[in-house]
């Protein structure tokens, strides 16, 4: 999908086609690898989180499949119904403030209408002492070239620096513990050059290099003051979901 460059917007429906291909993209080589590079991520990190509620919202529902017993309850939202996802609207989400010990954003932010809302939506529901877990698209890498270039789905998605969502972490009341890079090659079609130039990626990761073609921030929900009592029984403060509606967002090629 292509948004005109004269467009500064997208729409909803702009916004769910471009998932559509994005997530259609990640069965390619390259996508698998981008998954699979990830979960091992997820796999090493998620450790550090406690509690009985998980929230998982963004481009890859089932990133969390191997994961699912680390936390008791696991709920994973979409813009879109599925067989275990909820259906919500990006900015209001379904549960009471303070109730979950850990949300993870796969790419949300990449692909959302307003990116600081939908922070500001996930951030609100994280108790004091839990956890915000983001993954995010590079600008500063061969991947972000890609999105300045205007090439396929890339110069669509949001590709919001570490630096700016960290000082977005901070204003939330949130500390930033541990950044990861990976993917250090960039995003070839071919498995046979992915699998010849593995040896670049492992150094990248193992030396954590700049340049990577994804970020994992991990980041925890400071208790400065009163901390906010939690409500047992209350992590759902409705029955009901609410519905999609339309929208716009700014365009983040500009990395604003």
């Amino acid at each position: 999908m292509v948004i005109p460059e004269s467009s500064r917007s997208i729409s909803q429906e702009d916004l769910l086609r471009l998932l559509g291909v994005t997530r259609d993209w990640l069965a390619s080589p390259p996508g698998r690898w981008l998954l699979e590079s990830e979960r091992a991520v997820m796999r090493r990190e998620l450790s550090a989180c406690f509690g009985q509620h998980l929230v998982q919202y963004g481009l890859a529902a089932e990133l969390l499949d191997d994961e699912r017993t680390v936390l008791r309850n696991h709920w994973q939202l979409d813009l879109l119904a599925g067989p275990a996802a909820l259906p919500v609207e990006e900015t209001q989400w379904p549960f009471a403030p303070h109730s979950l010990d850990a949300v993870v954003l796969h790419h949300g932010l990449d692909f959302c209408l307003s990116p600081r809302s939908l922070l500001r939506e996930a951030s609100q529901a994280v108790r004091a002492g839990g956890h915000l877990l983001v993954f995010g698209f590079n600008p500063w890498s061969s991947w972000g070239l890609n999105h300045f270039a205007g090439r396929d789905w890339f110069s669509e998605a949001g590709f919001i620096s570490p630096a700016r969502l960290t000082d977005w972490l901070e204003l939330l009341g949130f500390a930033v513990e541990k950044r990861v890079n990976g993917c250090y090659l960039p995003p070839l079609k071919s498995q046979a050059w992915l699998d010849r130039l593995r040896r670049i990626d492992a150094l990248g990761q193992r030396h954590q290099l700049p340049g990577g073609g994804f970020y994992f921030l991990l980041a925890r929900r400071q208790a400065l003051g009163l901390t906010p009592r939690r409500q047992r029984g209350m992590v759902f403060p409705a029955l009901h979901l609410p519905p999609l509606v339309a929208g716009n967002r700014r365009t983040h090629k500009r990395n604003e």
